[in-house]
């Protein structure tokens, strides 16, 4: 039997082949239902909310690369929420039409030991976007940088993954906390960590952990730590730290950014007229790419550098399959927003850390990210002092 208590787990990840359509090629299998489907579930920083292909869906609809969808209705442990239909916008990347349902989902946290929570979510019937053709999982799991507030109808943003809110309640309880609150995780450990293991070959593997942090880091100086601040009033989830600028080579681009790290996207995304120069920039040619972080003093804090070797990745499926392609996008309503996923974050460890839970809420404390031993280094800024993030696993 499971103990009633644990300081955290690890699960695995997986890599689908990498996809021009923005979308990270990172996911983990989960069991949904009862019996338990197996399904590919994103565990996705940059959303809000719970979904998973489904059934709804016709028979030649919903088409996607990894090509699961739920079977509700073999599901015993099912139930509806509400059926009544909504349209998750995805901005430019798509939408999704859906109904809201809840069903048991199970985590393999120790060999044939499962962790599981019943969980609201989505259960898509509908995809408009080409982007969905590409997808390398079935569902998403959101793992937002705090409660998800309301939001009135008239400020929901098209541009980010977004749920809205019915009658002031969260449309879909904080995963995290849900952990916490069954035991899963210590509520003195509050973060979610990311690392992947980038080998060129079919066994690229990673993990995403829970309450449990990588001792082969608690020594390192190659680190930075990202002060979490709201990037927009109607999008208060996403996990990003203000005051960053972005140069080519020594060509000042874009400054008074908000720099996101969303562990559901690939490629750099954010503002038109910044991200647009910069693909220009690096499409004929290779020159380096510079992140600077600054704080209220307008002192750097922070400076990131970033090769031809990692903005540039060859597609290996769908559009532009064999092509090698600059991974800058704009995103049309993503003004002032410098966001990316796994092209960086491949070549990083990060963490992204609460405050410890309170009156049942979380507040988002901030990202770490760690160069890797003996891999890029992304990381120029060294620190005097290990990251006292490790210092709360010394206290017990």
């Amino acid at each position: 039997m499971l103990r009633k208590k644990t300081d955290g787990f690890s699960l695995p990840l997986q890599k689908g082949p990498f996809q021009n359509n923005g979308a990270t090629p990172w996911f983990c299998e989960l069991n949904i239902g009862t019996p338990g489907q197996t399904l590919k579930f994103c565990f996705d920083t940059g959303s809000n909310f719970n979904w998973v292909t489904s059934s709804l869906c016709s028979d030649d609809g919903c088409q996607h690369y990894a090509n699961g969808r739920f079977m509700f209705s073999e599901s015993s442990t099912f139930e509806w929420i509400d059926q009544t239909g909504t349209t998750v916008d995805f901005g430019p990347w798509g939408s999704m039409e859906v109904e809201e349902g809840r069903d048991k989902l199970c985590m393999p946290i120790q060999k044939e030991l499962d962790a599981c929570l019943s969980i609201s979510l989505y259960l898509s019937k509908k995809y408009s976007g080409i982007q969905f053709d590409e997808l390398d999982w079935d569902g998403g799991i959101g793992l937002p940088s705090g409660e998800v507030s309301e939001v009135p109808l008239d400020k929901l943003s098209g541009t980010f993954r977004l749920a809205q809110s019915h009658e002031g309640e969260p449309t879909h309880s904080h995963f995290l906390l849900d952990l916490m609150d069954k035991g899963f995780v210590s509520k003195k450990r509050p973060f979610i960590s990311f690392l992947s293991d980038m080998s060129e070959d079919k066994s690229a593997r990673g993990t995403v952990s829970f309450g449990l942090l990588d001792d082969a880091y608690s020594t390192s100086l190659e680190y930075l730590f990202l002060p979490w601040a709201r990037y927009r009033e109607e999008v208060p989830y996403l996990w990003s730290s203000e005051n960053a600028s972005i140069s080519v080579g020594d060509n000042l681009i874009g400054e008074d950014l908000y720099f996101t790290l969303d562990s559901g996207s690939s490629a750099f995304k954010g503002d038109k007229t910044v991200l647009k120069k910069v693909f220009e920039q690096t499409t004929e040619s290779s020159p380096v790419v510079s992140i600077s972080l600054t704080d209220s003093a307008d002192d750097e804090y922070g400076l990131l550098e970033i090769t031809s070797d990692v903005y540039r990745r060859d597609i290996e499926e769908g559009q532009h399959k064999g092509q090698s392609v600059s991974q800058f996008q704009w995103l049309k309503g993503a003004e002032d927003m410098l966001l990316v996923g796994s092209v960086l974050m491949d070549h990083l460890y990060t963490v992204y850390e609460y405050e410890e839970p309170s009156d049942g809420q979380l507040v988002p404390k901030g990202v770490w990210i760690f160069n890797k031993p003996g891999g890029s280094k992304i990381i120029q800024t060294k620190q005097k002092e290990p990251a006292s993030l490790f210092d709360k696993l010394k206290a017990k």
